[in-house]
């Protein structure tokens, strides 16, 4: 019998965990919450959830003590998986309110965006690269968006926009770092079928 992987969710008190949590087991994946630095040990995927203020959240993993336990575990070239904030936390710095640190996980910072002011609803997804991996079958297809600033990354990391007035960056990824803008969580089937690819390739399964 094939014994199911272990999604590690940061639980900081953010928003969206539950629902993810909850997708993550109907997809197939046992979950833990982690809360400490032990809780990483026998996990096989670390999953960043996250709505709300950037500094916020950035000082709730400071409070928990996990910030370096994050960076520890994507250095060693394991899989992260950051949504919404959690893929603007991954970004070197955030201008959300005042200049905040983030993860430093992948090169970038996050900006307000401008015309439209707030990014709320379906849009679907652009190729930006040649190879998007397991995003190929998701292009064109439509995903729940809900933010008002943006990761404005090297060209190099950025996977797939979307297009308001202008392209808006919808995913990035560095090596075994996913970033996604959008909720995979709320966008019914396409967003289950992304979100089982996503994790099958960092997984390597």
């Amino acid at each position: 019998m094939r014994i199911r992987p272990i999604v590690g969710i940061v639980d900081y008190d953010a928003g969206n965990f539950a629902s993810v949590r909850s997708t993550l087991i109907k997809i197939g994946y046992r979950t833990r919450l982690i809360k400490t630095s032990k809780d990483f040990d026998g996990i096989n995927l670390l999953f960043l959830p996250g709505v709300g203020a950037f500094s916020h959240a950035m000082s709730a993993l400071y409070k928990l003590d996990i910030v370096q336990g994050i960076k520890n575990w994507a250095y060693a070239g394991k899989p992260v998986i950051g949504i919404c904030l959690g893929m603007q936390m991954l970004a070197e710095a955030s201008h959300e309110h005042s200049y905040t640190l983030g993860l430093g996980l992948i090169p970038g910072e996050v900006t307000k965006l401008n015309e439209p002011e707030w990014h709320i609803g379906w849009n679907n997804l652009e190729a930006h690269n040649e190879s998007q991996g397991f995003l190929n079958d998701s292009m064109g297809e439509s995903f729940y968006f809900n933010h008002s600033y943006e990761f404005q990354a090297p060209d190099e990391y950025i996977l797939a926009l979307t297009r308001l007035e202008r392209p808006i960056v919808a995913a990035v990824r560095r090596d075994n770092i996913l970033g996604i803008q959008f909720h995979p969580e709320k966008s019914q089937e396409a967003g289950i079928r992304i979100l089982t690819n996503s994790l099958k390739e960092l997984l390597g399964a």
